[in-house]
């Protein structure tokens, strides 16, 4: 079996339950209905999952409706959902992670998905991230 050049997918997901744990966000799962894959209720500081997630599912959408957590977002319009995409994408990759992904499978966000145990859209957002906020934060990689 080859080796992963990152963070387990459960181990990313235990970063993110913890960090809900920091922030009093709770977490929960229930059923969503059939498009819906999780939600954030800032009246309630809660995170609600659909169950029938995977889990490079879960930890992508919790990294998102953590982004909407830690700006306490009440309203869902495109640039709100795509600031809780980037920075829940930082949360979870990290900038050592992608490049050592990106030498093994890569520049294809499906390939860096599997190889990262995450979803695309997670990792399209992550280097939206990176050109607007990991450049300037002084990462030396670029995907």
């Amino acid at each position: 079996m080859r080796s992963r050049a990152n963070r387990t997918a459960r181990d990313r997901l235990d970063v993110l339950l913890q960090h809900c744990v920091d922030l009093g966000v709770e977490v929960e799962w229930c059923n969503l209905g059939e498009r819906q894959r999780g939600e954030y209720r800032d009246d309630r500081r809660l995170i609600v999952l659909h169950p029938v997630l995977t889990r490079r599912q879960c930890t992508a959408t919790l990294a998102h409706e953590v982004g909407h957590a830690e700006f306490g977002d009440r309203c869902s319009t495109p640039a709100v959902e795509r600031r809780a995409w980037e920075f829940g994408a930082s949360l979870v990759i990290s900038s050592r992670d992608y490049e050592r992904a990106e030498a093994l499978v890569g520049p294809h966000p499906a390939a860096l998905a599997i190889e990262l145990e995450v979803t695309p859209k997670l990792i399209e957002a992550w280097r939206r991230w990176w050109l607007k906020r990991g450049q300037r934060a002084g990462v030396r990689e670029r995907p």
